[in-house]
Protein backbone atom coordinates (compact mmCIF):
# COMPACT_ATOMS: atom_id res chain seq x y z
CA UNK A 1 0.00 0.00 0.00
CA UNK A 2 2.81 2.49 0.87
CA UNK A 3 4.47 2.19 -1.90
CA UNK A 4 1.05 2.60 -4.84
CA UNK A 5 0.86 5.76 -2.18
CA UNK A 6 4.38 6.39 -3.10
CA UNK A 7 4.03 6.05 -7.11
CA UNK A 8 0.81 8.46 -6.76
CA UNK A 9 3.16 11.18 -5.42
CA UNK A 10 5.37 10.98 -8.18
CA UNK A 11 2.54 10.75 -10.73
CA UNK A 12 1.37 13.84 -9.54
CA UNK A 13 4.73 15.26 -8.82
CA UNK A 14 5.21 14.61 -12.84
CA UNK A 15 2.02 16.31 -13.88
CA UNK A 16 2.46 19.40 -11.84
CA UNK A 17 5.63 19.42 -13.85
CA UNK A 18 3.87 18.87 -17.23
CA UNK A 19 1.20 21.81 -16.58
CA UNK A 20 4.51 24.82 -15.97
CA UNK A 21 6.57 23.27 -18.72
CA UNK A 22 3.26 23.53 -21.49
CA UNK A 23 2.64 26.93 -19.93
CA UNK A 24 6.09 28.39 -20.28
CA UNK A 25 6.13 26.88 -23.80
CA UNK A 26 3.20 28.77 -24.39
CA UNK A 27 4.49 31.97 -22.92
CA UNK A 28 7.83 31.49 -25.03
CA UNK A 29 6.39 30.85 -28.19
CA UNK A 30 3.93 34.21 -27.72
CA UNK A 31 6.68 36.02 -26.80
CA UNK A 32 8.54 34.93 -30.02
CA UNK A 33 5.75 35.98 -31.87
CA UNK A 34 5.40 39.52 -30.64
CA UNK A 35 8.74 39.73 -31.37
CA UNK A 36 9.13 38.63 -34.81
CA UNK A 37 6.54 41.46 -35.85
CA UNK A 38 8.82 43.86 -34.53
CA UNK A 39 11.84 42.57 -36.26
CA UNK A 40 10.45 44.41 -39.51
CA UNK A 41 10.18 47.64 -37.87
CA UNK A 42 13.48 47.94 -36.23
CA UNK A 43 15.14 46.44 -39.44
CA UNK A 44 13.60 49.59 -41.86
CA UNK A 45 14.57 52.20 -38.92
CA UNK A 46 18.40 50.67 -38.87
CA UNK A 47 18.25 50.93 -43.08
CA UNK A 48 16.85 54.51 -42.53
CA UNK A 49 20.20 55.27 -40.50
CA UNK A 50 22.54 54.11 -42.60
CA UNK A 51 21.37 55.44 -45.79
CA UNK A 52 21.41 58.50 -44.37
CA UNK A 53 24.74 58.25 -42.57
CA UNK A 54 26.17 57.10 -46.56
CA UNK A 55 24.60 60.49 -48.31
CA UNK A 56 26.63 62.92 -46.00
CA UNK A 57 30.04 60.87 -45.93
CA UNK A 58 30.84 63.12 -49.13
CA UNK A 59 29.77 66.04 -47.10
CA UNK A 60 33.39 68.48 -46.72
CA UNK A 61 34.63 67.94 -43.35
CA UNK A 62 33.61 65.10 -42.90
CA UNK A 63 36.18 63.08 -40.95
CA UNK A 64 35.52 59.53 -39.15
CA UNK A 65 39.04 58.37 -38.89
CA UNK A 66 40.63 57.45 -35.24
CA UNK A 67 43.37 59.36 -33.99
CA UNK A 68 46.35 57.16 -34.25
CA UNK A 69 48.09 58.63 -31.36
CA UNK A 70 45.36 57.35 -28.97
CA UNK A 71 46.33 53.87 -27.54
CA UNK A 72 44.66 50.80 -30.06
CA UNK A 73 42.04 49.06 -27.43
CA UNK A 74 38.87 46.69 -28.24
CA UNK A 75 36.05 46.16 -26.84
CA UNK A 76 34.12 42.73 -27.01
CA UNK A 77 30.53 42.25 -26.02
CA UNK A 78 29.06 39.33 -24.66
CA UNK A 79 25.59 38.89 -24.64
CA UNK A 80 23.53 35.87 -23.69
CA UNK A 81 20.41 34.87 -21.27
CA UNK A 82 18.99 36.32 -18.21
CA UNK A 83 16.78 33.14 -17.77
CA UNK A 84 17.97 29.71 -18.05
CA UNK A 85 15.62 26.58 -19.11
CA UNK A 86 16.04 27.30 -23.19
CA UNK A 87 18.47 24.17 -23.62
CA UNK A 88 22.33 24.78 -24.64
CA UNK A 89 21.58 28.25 -26.12
CA UNK A 90 24.17 29.70 -22.94
CA UNK A 91 26.07 26.40 -23.51
CA UNK A 92 27.49 26.95 -27.58
CA UNK A 93 27.71 30.30 -26.86
CA UNK A 94 30.52 29.98 -24.75
CA UNK A 95 31.76 27.30 -26.17
CA UNK A 96 32.18 29.56 -29.50
CA UNK A 97 33.33 32.62 -27.35
CA UNK A 98 36.11 30.37 -25.60
CA UNK A 99 37.73 29.28 -28.46
CA UNK A 100 38.75 33.28 -28.88
CA UNK A 101 39.95 33.26 -25.52
CA UNK A 102 43.74 33.39 -26.75
CA UNK A 103 43.27 36.76 -28.70
CA UNK A 104 42.16 38.15 -26.08
CA UNK A 105 44.82 40.30 -24.78
CA UNK A 106 45.63 43.25 -22.04
CA UNK A 107 44.27 46.01 -24.41
CA UNK A 108 40.61 44.03 -24.70
CA UNK A 109 37.38 45.11 -22.21
CA UNK A 110 34.42 43.46 -22.09
CA UNK A 111 30.66 43.85 -21.67
CA UNK A 112 28.39 41.33 -20.36
CA UNK A 113 24.46 41.40 -21.36
CA UNK A 114 22.37 39.06 -19.78
CA UNK A 115 23.34 36.93 -16.20
CA UNK A 116 24.71 34.04 -17.88
CA UNK A 117 27.32 36.04 -19.64
CA UNK A 118 27.90 38.01 -16.69
CA UNK A 119 28.92 34.56 -14.81
CA UNK A 120 30.62 33.47 -17.22
CA UNK A 121 33.49 36.57 -17.60
CA UNK A 122 33.80 36.69 -14.27
CA UNK A 123 34.92 32.90 -13.83
CA UNK A 124 37.68 33.46 -16.59
CA UNK A 125 38.89 36.82 -14.20
CA UNK A 126 37.98 38.98 -17.48
CA UNK A 127 38.23 43.25 -16.86
CA UNK A 128 34.54 43.55 -16.93
CA UNK A 129 33.80 47.45 -17.88
CA UNK A 130 30.08 46.86 -17.31
CA UNK A 131 27.75 44.16 -17.20
CA UNK A 132 24.06 44.35 -17.53
CA UNK A 133 22.75 41.04 -15.80
CA UNK A 134 18.80 42.13 -16.17
CA UNK A 135 17.98 41.74 -20.34
CA UNK A 136 14.62 41.61 -22.02
CA UNK A 137 12.84 43.04 -23.96
CA UNK A 138 11.40 45.82 -22.10
CA UNK A 139 14.92 47.17 -21.96
CA UNK A 140 17.61 45.84 -24.55
CA UNK A 141 17.27 49.07 -26.57
CA UNK A 142 18.27 51.13 -23.02
CA UNK A 143 21.29 49.04 -22.69
CA UNK A 144 22.39 49.24 -26.42
CA UNK A 145 22.32 53.05 -25.67
CA UNK A 146 23.81 52.73 -22.76
CA UNK A 147 26.64 50.80 -24.23
CA UNK A 148 26.65 53.26 -27.26
CA UNK A 149 27.26 55.72 -24.26
CA UNK A 150 30.48 53.72 -23.07
CA UNK A 151 31.89 53.59 -26.83
CA UNK A 152 31.69 56.97 -27.73
CA UNK A 153 33.23 58.72 -24.44
CA UNK A 154 35.77 55.90 -24.75
CA UNK A 155 37.63 57.37 -28.23
CA UNK A 156 40.56 54.56 -27.82
CA UNK A 157 38.56 51.79 -29.03
CA UNK A 158 39.58 50.95 -32.06
CA UNK A 159 36.78 47.69 -32.89
CA UNK A 160 34.21 46.74 -30.81
CA UNK A 161 33.05 42.96 -31.44
CA UNK A 162 29.86 41.03 -30.64
CA UNK A 163 29.81 37.33 -29.61
CA UNK A 164 25.44 36.89 -29.37
CA UNK A 165 23.09 34.00 -30.91
CA UNK A 166 21.29 34.41 -33.52
CA UNK A 167 18.20 32.32 -34.98
CA UNK A 168 19.34 30.58 -38.22
CA UNK A 169 15.97 28.83 -38.45
CA UNK A 170 13.22 28.70 -35.78
CA UNK A 171 14.53 25.24 -34.40
CA UNK A 172 18.25 26.32 -34.86
CA UNK A 173 20.15 29.15 -33.50
CA UNK A 174 23.78 29.64 -33.78
CA UNK A 175 26.41 31.35 -32.46
CA UNK A 176 28.22 34.60 -34.09
CA UNK A 177 30.74 36.80 -33.83
CA UNK A 178 29.31 40.79 -35.57
CA UNK A 179 31.95 43.47 -35.66
CA UNK A 180 29.99 46.66 -35.64
CA UNK A 181 32.93 48.97 -35.25
CA UNK A 182 34.42 50.16 -37.50
CA UNK A 183 31.21 50.27 -39.42
CA UNK A 184 30.80 48.36 -42.60
CA UNK A 185 31.39 51.06 -45.70
CA UNK A 186 30.98 48.32 -48.07
CA UNK A 187 27.22 47.23 -46.51
CA UNK A 188 26.39 50.85 -46.08
CA UNK A 189 27.24 51.77 -50.00
CA UNK A 190 25.66 48.63 -51.11
CA UNK A 191 22.04 49.72 -49.64
CA UNK A 192 22.32 53.45 -49.99
CA UNK A 193 23.29 52.61 -53.98
CA UNK A 194 19.78 51.30 -54.67
CA UNK A 195 18.14 55.27 -53.55
CA UNK A 196 18.25 57.87 -55.84
CA UNK A 197 20.77 60.61 -54.19
CA UNK A 198 19.30 64.11 -52.76
CA UNK A 199 21.27 67.14 -52.09
CA UNK A 200 20.34 68.12 -48.24
CA UNK A 201 20.51 71.70 -46.97
CA UNK A 202 22.21 71.24 -43.37
CA UNK A 203 22.22 74.04 -40.94
CA UNK A 204 24.87 71.46 -38.41
CA UNK A 205 28.28 71.10 -39.51
CA UNK A 206 29.04 68.01 -41.49
CA UNK A 207 31.32 66.79 -38.25
CA UNK A 208 28.60 67.29 -35.92
CA UNK A 209 26.16 65.73 -37.85
CA UNK A 210 28.38 62.56 -38.91
CA UNK A 211 29.02 62.04 -35.24
CA UNK A 212 25.95 61.87 -34.34
CA UNK A 213 24.57 59.60 -37.18
CA UNK A 214 27.54 57.11 -36.42
CA UNK A 215 26.20 56.73 -32.99
CA UNK A 216 23.12 56.75 -33.94
CA UNK A 217 23.83 54.17 -36.67
CA UNK A 218 26.11 52.04 -33.50
CA UNK A 219 23.40 52.08 -31.52
CA UNK A 220 20.95 50.58 -33.75
CA UNK A 221 23.35 47.59 -35.25
CA UNK A 222 23.42 46.74 -30.90
CA UNK A 223 19.89 46.77 -30.92
CA UNK A 224 19.57 44.34 -33.78
CA UNK A 225 22.26 42.18 -32.15
CA UNK A 226 20.57 42.43 -29.04
CA UNK A 227 16.79 41.92 -30.23
CA UNK A 228 17.84 38.55 -32.51
CA UNK A 229 19.09 37.03 -29.19
CA UNK A 230 16.37 37.36 -27.67
CA UNK A 231 14.28 35.70 -30.87
CA UNK A 232 16.57 32.85 -30.42
CA UNK A 233 16.25 32.62 -26.84
CA UNK A 234 12.68 32.21 -26.75
CA UNK A 235 13.15 29.67 -30.05
CA UNK A 236 15.66 27.94 -27.49
CA UNK A 237 13.21 28.09 -24.48
CA UNK A 238 10.42 26.82 -26.18
CA UNK A 239 11.88 24.04 -28.15
CA UNK A 240 13.10 22.84 -24.29
CA UNK A 241 10.07 23.06 -22.98
CA UNK A 242 8.40 21.38 -25.76
CA UNK A 243 11.05 18.35 -25.69
CA UNK A 244 9.71 18.60 -21.47
CA UNK A 245 6.18 18.70 -22.32
CA UNK A 246 6.95 15.83 -24.52
CA UNK A 247 8.98 14.02 -21.71
CA UNK A 248 6.71 13.87 -19.39
CA UNK A 249 3.81 12.44 -21.11
CA UNK A 250 5.86 9.60 -21.67
CA UNK A 251 7.16 9.44 -18.39
CA UNK A 252 3.59 9.59 -16.85
CA UNK A 253 2.31 7.09 -19.17
CA UNK A 254 4.86 4.97 -18.21
CA UNK A 255 4.21 5.66 -14.20
CA UNK A 256 0.62 5.00 -14.88
CA UNK A 257 1.08 1.56 -16.33
CA UNK A 258 3.15 0.46 -13.85
CA UNK A 259 1.09 1.80 -11.33
CA UNK A 260 -2.09 -0.42 -12.67
CA UNK A 261 0.06 -3.11 -12.42
CA UNK A 262 1.06 -3.18 -8.98
CA UNK A 263 -2.34 -1.93 -7.55
CA UNK A 264 -3.52 -4.97 -10.05
CA UNK A 265 -1.15 -7.11 -8.46
CA UNK A 266 -2.11 -6.08 -5.20
CA UNK A 267 -5.48 -6.35 -4.99
CA UNK A 268 -5.22 -10.20 -6.68
CA UNK A 269 -2.47 -10.71 -3.59
CA UNK A 270 -4.79 -9.73 -0.97
CA UNK A 271 -7.97 -11.76 -2.81
CA UNK A 272 -5.58 -15.10 -2.47
CA UNK A 273 -4.63 -14.44 0.83
CA UNK A 274 -8.95 -13.60 1.47
CA UNK A 275 -9.95 -17.27 -0.63
CA UNK A 276 -7.16 -19.38 0.86
CA UNK A 277 -8.10 -18.42 4.91
CA UNK A 278 -11.68 -20.19 3.93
Amino acid sequence: MAQLIQMRQRIKAVETTKKITQAMRLISMSTHSRLRHKKVHLLAYKNAFQNLWQKIKHLPATNTTQDSALPQRHLVILVSSQKGLCGTFNTHLFKFFDIQLTQFTDSYDFISVGRYATDHLKSLVLPLVASYSTFSSNNFVAIANAITEIISKNSAYSSVTVYSNYPRTFFVQKPQKAEILPLDEKTLVSQSAQEPSQDYLIEESAEQLNTLIERLTLSISLQELLFESLLSEQAARFLSMDSATRNAEKLIVAMKLEYNKTRQATITRELTELSASY
